[in-house]
Protein backbone atom coordinates (compact mmCIF):
# COMPACT_ATOMS: atom_id res chain seq x y z
CA UNK A 1 0.00 0.00 0.00
CA UNK A 2 1.74 3.24 -0.68
CA UNK A 3 2.13 5.02 2.18
CA UNK A 4 0.05 8.40 1.21
CA UNK A 5 -2.92 6.11 1.78
CA UNK A 6 -1.78 4.93 5.08
CA UNK A 7 -5.02 6.28 7.55
CA UNK A 8 -3.15 8.48 10.24
CA UNK A 9 -1.70 7.35 13.55
CA UNK A 10 -3.86 6.87 16.88
CA UNK A 11 -1.56 6.29 19.93
CA UNK A 12 -4.43 4.82 21.37
CA UNK A 13 -4.56 1.91 19.58
CA UNK A 14 -0.83 1.68 18.86
CA UNK A 15 -0.43 -1.52 21.20
CA UNK A 16 -2.73 -3.47 18.64
CA UNK A 17 -0.69 -1.89 15.62
CA UNK A 18 2.72 -2.75 17.69
CA UNK A 19 3.45 -6.04 15.81
CA UNK A 20 2.71 -4.70 12.56
CA UNK A 21 6.41 -3.81 11.78
CA UNK A 22 5.15 -3.21 7.85
CA UNK A 23 2.67 -0.38 9.13
CA UNK A 24 5.14 0.63 11.71
CA UNK A 25 7.76 1.21 9.55
CA UNK A 26 5.61 3.10 7.48
CA UNK A 27 4.53 5.36 9.89
CA UNK A 28 7.93 5.89 11.63
CA UNK A 29 10.17 8.76 10.89
CA UNK A 30 12.98 8.66 7.84
CA UNK A 31 16.18 6.89 8.76
CA UNK A 32 19.14 6.81 6.89
CA UNK A 33 19.13 2.39 8.49
CA UNK A 34 15.29 2.35 7.27
CA UNK A 35 15.01 -1.35 5.36
CA UNK A 36 11.95 -3.35 4.52
CA UNK A 37 10.66 -5.42 7.20
CA UNK A 38 11.12 -9.29 6.42
CA UNK A 39 7.75 -11.20 6.17
CA UNK A 40 7.64 -12.76 9.66
CA UNK A 41 9.93 -10.44 11.44
CA UNK A 42 9.68 -12.43 14.99
CA UNK A 43 10.16 -15.87 14.14
CA UNK A 44 13.84 -15.28 11.80
CA UNK A 45 15.51 -13.23 14.64
CA UNK A 46 16.46 -10.35 12.62
CA UNK A 47 16.85 -6.83 15.49
CA UNK A 48 14.51 -4.14 14.92
CA UNK A 49 15.47 -1.41 13.81
CA UNK A 50 16.26 1.41 15.97
CA UNK A 51 13.81 3.97 14.80
CA UNK A 52 10.75 1.59 14.44
CA UNK A 53 11.83 0.39 18.02
CA UNK A 54 11.74 3.91 19.32
CA UNK A 55 8.30 4.84 17.55
CA UNK A 56 7.11 1.68 19.06
CA UNK A 57 7.89 1.99 22.40
CA UNK A 58 7.63 6.22 22.60
CA UNK A 59 3.86 6.31 20.80
CA UNK A 60 2.19 4.27 23.15
CA UNK A 61 -0.13 6.08 25.73
CA UNK A 62 1.33 6.64 29.01
CA UNK A 63 -1.20 3.90 31.21
CA UNK A 64 -1.31 1.39 28.27
CA UNK A 65 2.19 0.33 28.00
CA UNK A 66 3.17 -1.48 24.74
CA UNK A 67 3.48 -5.42 25.09
CA UNK A 68 7.34 -5.48 24.27
CA UNK A 69 7.27 -9.36 24.27
CA UNK A 70 4.95 -9.79 21.39
CA UNK A 71 6.12 -6.52 19.73
CA UNK A 72 9.71 -6.57 19.44
CA UNK A 73 10.90 -9.93 20.60
CA UNK A 74 9.34 -13.14 20.89
CA UNK A 75 8.84 -15.53 23.91
CA UNK A 76 11.66 -17.72 22.30
CA UNK A 77 14.10 -15.64 22.22
CA UNK A 78 13.14 -14.60 26.29
CA UNK A 79 13.42 -17.67 27.49
CA UNK A 80 16.46 -18.10 25.57
CA UNK A 81 18.10 -15.27 27.54
CA UNK A 82 16.94 -16.35 31.21
CA UNK A 83 18.52 -19.34 30.57
CA UNK A 84 21.82 -18.34 29.38
CA UNK A 85 21.48 -15.71 32.64
CA UNK A 86 20.57 -18.24 34.81
CA UNK A 87 23.65 -20.85 33.85
CA UNK A 88 26.33 -17.86 33.52
CA UNK A 89 25.46 -15.10 36.21
CA UNK A 90 23.60 -16.78 39.23
CA UNK A 91 25.03 -20.00 39.58
CA UNK A 92 28.47 -18.11 38.89
CA UNK A 93 26.96 -15.50 42.28
CA UNK A 94 26.18 -19.03 43.83
CA UNK A 95 29.66 -19.67 43.50
CA UNK A 96 30.58 -16.87 45.29
CA UNK A 97 28.05 -17.13 48.23
CA UNK A 98 29.34 -21.17 48.71
CA UNK A 99 33.20 -19.92 48.41
CA UNK A 100 32.08 -16.99 51.45
CA UNK A 101 30.37 -19.18 53.08
CA UNK A 102 32.75 -22.43 53.62
CA UNK A 103 35.41 -19.21 54.84
CA UNK A 104 33.18 -18.24 57.62
CA UNK A 105 32.63 -21.80 58.70
CA UNK A 106 35.78 -23.74 58.63
CA UNK A 107 36.66 -22.26 62.07
CA UNK A 108 34.42 -25.48 63.73
CA UNK A 109 36.32 -27.91 61.63
CA UNK A 110 39.60 -25.91 62.62
CA UNK A 111 38.63 -26.22 66.14
CA UNK A 112 38.61 -29.64 66.12
CA UNK A 113 41.87 -29.50 63.91
CA UNK A 114 43.71 -28.09 66.74
CA UNK A 115 43.20 -24.21 66.53
CA UNK A 116 42.24 -24.56 70.47
CA UNK A 117 45.10 -26.27 71.76
CA UNK A 118 47.79 -23.78 69.56
CA UNK A 119 46.00 -20.90 70.40
CA UNK A 120 45.09 -21.97 74.14
CA UNK A 121 41.72 -20.87 73.72
CA UNK A 122 38.70 -21.54 76.21
CA UNK A 123 35.51 -22.20 75.00
CA UNK A 124 33.88 -18.75 76.02
CA UNK A 125 36.98 -16.80 73.79
CA UNK A 126 35.89 -19.66 70.89
CA UNK A 127 31.92 -18.08 71.24
CA UNK A 128 33.43 -14.59 70.94
CA UNK A 129 35.30 -15.71 67.73
CA UNK A 130 32.21 -16.73 66.27
CA UNK A 131 30.43 -13.59 67.70
CA UNK A 132 32.95 -11.46 66.16
CA UNK A 133 32.04 -12.23 62.45
CA UNK A 134 28.52 -11.67 63.22
CA UNK A 135 27.94 -8.66 65.05
CA UNK A 136 30.18 -6.68 61.95
CA UNK A 137 28.00 -8.32 59.76
CA UNK A 138 25.20 -6.97 61.04
CA UNK A 139 26.36 -3.39 61.55
CA UNK A 140 27.69 -3.34 57.94
CA UNK A 141 25.00 -4.80 56.24
CA UNK A 142 24.16 -1.37 55.09
CA UNK A 143 27.00 -1.55 52.78
CA UNK A 144 25.35 -3.36 49.79
CA UNK A 145 23.45 0.20 48.68
CA UNK A 146 27.15 0.93 47.06
CA UNK A 147 25.41 -1.84 44.30
CA UNK A 148 23.28 0.97 43.70
CA UNK A 149 26.69 3.56 43.41
CA UNK A 150 29.70 1.38 42.32
CA UNK A 151 30.18 -0.73 39.26
CA UNK A 152 28.63 -4.29 40.12
CA UNK A 153 31.77 -5.96 38.67
CA UNK A 154 34.13 -3.79 40.14
CA UNK A 155 32.34 -3.93 43.62
CA UNK A 156 31.73 -7.65 43.85
CA UNK A 157 35.59 -8.76 42.47
CA UNK A 158 36.37 -6.48 45.48
CA UNK A 159 34.56 -8.27 47.87
CA UNK A 160 35.51 -11.74 46.82
CA UNK A 161 38.96 -10.69 47.20
CA UNK A 162 38.84 -9.04 50.48
CA UNK A 163 37.04 -12.22 52.13
CA UNK A 164 39.26 -14.56 50.59
CA UNK A 165 42.67 -13.08 51.64
CA UNK A 166 41.36 -11.84 54.98
CA UNK A 167 40.40 -16.16 55.59
CA UNK A 168 43.41 -17.11 54.39
CA UNK A 169 45.42 -14.38 56.74
CA UNK A 170 43.64 -16.61 59.76
CA UNK A 171 46.25 -18.92 58.85
CA UNK A 172 48.79 -17.05 60.55
CA UNK A 173 47.01 -16.06 63.62
CA UNK A 174 49.30 -16.54 66.53
CA UNK A 175 46.50 -15.49 69.10
CA UNK A 176 42.91 -14.95 70.39
CA UNK A 177 43.27 -11.46 69.85
CA UNK A 178 44.26 -11.41 66.30
CA UNK A 179 42.15 -14.17 65.16
CA UNK A 180 38.94 -11.99 66.68
CA UNK A 181 40.04 -9.04 64.75
CA UNK A 182 40.62 -11.13 61.88
CA UNK A 183 37.41 -12.59 62.28
CA UNK A 184 35.53 -9.46 62.51
CA UNK A 185 36.89 -8.06 59.36
CA UNK A 186 35.75 -10.91 57.74
CA UNK A 187 32.74 -10.25 59.11
CA UNK A 188 32.61 -6.78 57.02
CA UNK A 189 33.95 -8.18 53.65
CA UNK A 190 30.93 -10.57 53.52
CA UNK A 191 28.32 -8.42 54.92
CA UNK A 192 29.28 -6.39 52.05
CA UNK A 193 28.76 -9.11 49.18
CA UNK A 194 25.30 -11.42 49.94
CA UNK A 195 22.66 -9.08 51.28
CA UNK A 196 22.40 -6.93 48.19
CA UNK A 197 22.78 -9.72 46.01
CA UNK A 198 19.32 -9.78 45.27
CA UNK A 199 19.58 -6.04 43.89
CA UNK A 200 22.36 -6.49 41.98
CA UNK A 201 19.63 -9.76 40.30
CA UNK A 202 17.13 -7.09 39.67
CA UNK A 203 19.36 -5.29 37.26
CA UNK A 204 18.12 -8.42 35.30
CA UNK A 205 15.46 -10.08 36.31
CA UNK A 206 11.30 -9.18 36.39
CA UNK A 207 9.68 -9.10 39.74
CA UNK A 208 8.26 -12.39 39.43
CA UNK A 209 11.62 -14.00 38.11
CA UNK A 210 13.69 -13.20 41.33
CA UNK A 211 12.23 -15.59 43.74
CA UNK A 212 13.20 -18.56 41.98
CA UNK A 213 16.76 -16.88 41.07
CA UNK A 214 17.18 -15.42 45.10
CA UNK A 215 16.54 -19.37 45.78
CA UNK A 216 19.25 -20.49 43.95
CA UNK A 217 21.79 -18.09 45.46
CA UNK A 218 21.03 -19.05 48.84
CA UNK A 219 20.97 -22.76 48.58
CA UNK A 220 24.63 -22.88 47.95
CA UNK A 221 25.14 -22.12 51.75
CA UNK A 222 23.38 -25.38 52.43
CA UNK A 223 25.11 -27.06 49.73
CA UNK A 224 28.44 -25.94 50.68
CA UNK A 225 27.57 -27.54 54.60
CA UNK A 226 27.13 -30.63 52.50
CA UNK A 227 30.35 -31.59 51.99
CA UNK A 228 32.61 -28.70 54.33
CA UNK A 229 33.15 -31.34 56.43
CA UNK A 230 34.35 -34.03 54.40
CA UNK A 231 36.60 -31.21 52.35
CA UNK A 232 37.98 -30.20 55.67
CA UNK A 233 39.00 -33.71 56.81
CA UNK A 234 41.07 -34.00 53.53
CA UNK A 235 42.81 -30.99 53.92
CA UNK A 236 43.96 -31.74 57.92
CA UNK A 237 44.97 -35.17 56.45
CA UNK A 238 46.99 -33.84 54.02
CA UNK A 239 48.33 -31.29 56.61
CA UNK A 240 49.09 -33.74 59.50
CA UNK A 241 52.19 -34.53 56.73
CA UNK A 242 53.38 -30.99 56.34
CA UNK A 243 55.32 -28.46 58.34
CA UNK A 244 51.98 -26.20 58.47
CA UNK A 245 49.59 -27.10 61.26
CA UNK A 246 46.83 -29.02 60.05
CA UNK A 247 44.21 -25.61 60.77
CA UNK A 248 46.33 -23.51 59.37
CA UNK A 249 46.24 -25.27 56.49
CA UNK A 250 42.37 -25.61 55.91
CA UNK A 251 42.20 -21.92 56.34
CA UNK A 252 44.92 -21.49 53.76
CA UNK A 253 43.60 -23.54 51.26
CA UNK A 254 39.62 -22.79 51.57
CA UNK A 255 40.62 -19.13 52.18
CA UNK A 256 42.74 -18.46 48.83
CA UNK A 257 40.61 -19.93 46.12
CA UNK A 258 38.59 -16.57 46.96
CA UNK A 259 41.02 -14.55 45.96
CA UNK A 260 41.63 -16.17 42.75
CA UNK A 261 38.27 -16.96 41.74
CA UNK A 262 37.92 -12.52 42.48
CA UNK A 263 39.82 -12.12 38.73
CA UNK A 264 37.64 -13.94 37.21
CA UNK A 265 34.42 -12.12 38.98
CA UNK A 266 35.64 -8.77 37.77
CA UNK A 267 35.87 -9.49 34.19
CA UNK A 268 32.76 -12.38 34.45
CA UNK A 269 30.00 -10.15 36.08
CA UNK A 270 28.10 -7.95 33.84
CA UNK A 271 27.44 -4.31 35.23
CA UNK A 272 23.69 -4.26 33.12
CA UNK A 273 22.63 -6.72 30.83
CA UNK A 274 23.31 -4.17 27.77
CA UNK A 275 26.83 -5.24 28.32
CA UNK A 276 26.83 -8.74 28.86
CA UNK A 277 29.99 -10.42 27.35
CA UNK A 278 28.33 -14.08 27.56
CA UNK A 279 24.78 -12.66 25.69
CA UNK A 280 24.67 -11.77 22.03
CA UNK A 281 24.11 -8.40 20.28
CA UNK A 282 20.67 -9.63 20.06
CA UNK A 283 19.64 -11.27 23.49
CA UNK A 284 21.45 -8.31 25.13
CA UNK A 285 19.00 -5.80 23.06
CA UNK A 286 16.44 -8.75 24.56
CA UNK A 287 17.67 -8.24 28.12
CA UNK A 288 17.03 -4.27 28.09
CA UNK A 289 14.11 -4.77 26.19
CA UNK A 290 12.26 -7.25 28.57
CA UNK A 291 13.01 -4.71 31.66
CA UNK A 292 11.31 -1.61 30.74
CA UNK A 293 7.88 -2.34 31.55
CA UNK A 294 9.81 -2.90 35.00
CA UNK A 295 10.69 0.98 35.70
CA UNK A 296 8.24 3.88 35.33
CA UNK A 297 7.54 5.65 32.17
CA UNK A 298 9.20 8.49 33.55
CA UNK A 299 12.52 7.04 34.44
CA UNK A 300 12.99 5.15 31.31
CA UNK A 301 15.78 7.88 30.37
CA UNK A 302 16.99 8.41 34.34
CA UNK A 303 20.52 6.10 35.38
CA UNK A 304 19.13 2.84 37.16
CA UNK A 305 21.73 2.98 39.82
CA UNK A 306 20.62 6.19 41.19
CA UNK A 307 20.32 6.06 45.20
CA UNK A 308 16.83 7.51 46.45
CA UNK A 309 16.29 7.70 50.22
CA UNK A 310 12.71 7.49 49.30
CA UNK A 311 13.55 3.93 48.05
CA UNK A 312 15.07 2.97 51.53
CA UNK A 313 12.11 4.41 54.00
CA UNK A 314 9.94 3.23 51.80
CA UNK A 315 11.73 -0.83 52.16
CA UNK A 316 11.70 0.64 55.88
CA UNK A 317 8.12 1.01 56.48
CA UNK A 318 7.19 -2.42 54.48
CA UNK A 319 6.22 -5.24 56.61
CA UNK A 320 6.96 -8.26 53.70
CA UNK A 321 10.56 -6.89 54.24
CA UNK A 322 10.49 -8.05 58.04
CA UNK A 323 8.57 -11.08 57.54
CA UNK A 324 11.58 -11.68 54.63
CA UNK A 325 13.88 -11.05 57.29
CA UNK A 326 12.68 -13.41 59.89
CA UNK A 327 11.88 -15.91 56.77
CA UNK A 328 16.25 -15.53 56.30
CA UNK A 329 17.24 -15.52 59.97
CA UNK A 330 15.34 -19.05 60.45
CA UNK A 331 17.21 -20.78 57.60
CA UNK A 332 20.43 -19.22 58.87
CA UNK A 333 20.26 -20.28 62.73
CA UNK A 334 20.28 -24.13 60.79
CA UNK A 335 22.77 -24.23 58.41
CA UNK A 336 25.27 -21.43 59.69
CA UNK A 337 25.52 -23.34 63.05
CA UNK A 338 25.58 -26.74 61.96
CA UNK A 339 29.04 -26.21 60.37
CA UNK A 340 30.63 -24.69 63.68
CA UNK A 341 29.28 -26.46 66.31
CA UNK A 342 28.53 -30.07 64.89
CA UNK A 343 32.44 -31.17 64.47
CA UNK A 344 33.05 -30.44 68.21
CA UNK A 345 29.46 -32.18 69.02
CA UNK A 346 30.38 -35.63 67.09
CA UNK A 347 33.98 -35.26 68.45
CA UNK A 348 33.32 -34.67 71.96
Amino acid sequence: MPLHNNPPLDSSNVTSRAPNFAYALQQAPESPTRRSPPKNWQSDGEEVPDHVERFILDAAPEKEPVDEASALYTSEEERAVLRRLDRRLVLFIALLYMLGFLDRSNIGNAKVAGLVDDLSLNSSQYEWLLRSFYITYLLFEWMPVLYAVLSPSTYIASCVAAWGLIASLQALATSYASLCVLRALLGISEAAFSPGVPVFLAYFYKRDELAYRIGLFISAAPLATSFAGSLAWVITKLGQRSPIAPWRMLFLVEGFPSVVISVFAFYSIPNSPGVARFLTKRQRRVAELRLRREKPRDQQESDRRSFQWEEIWAAVKDPKCYLTALMFCSCNVAFSSLPVFLPTIITE
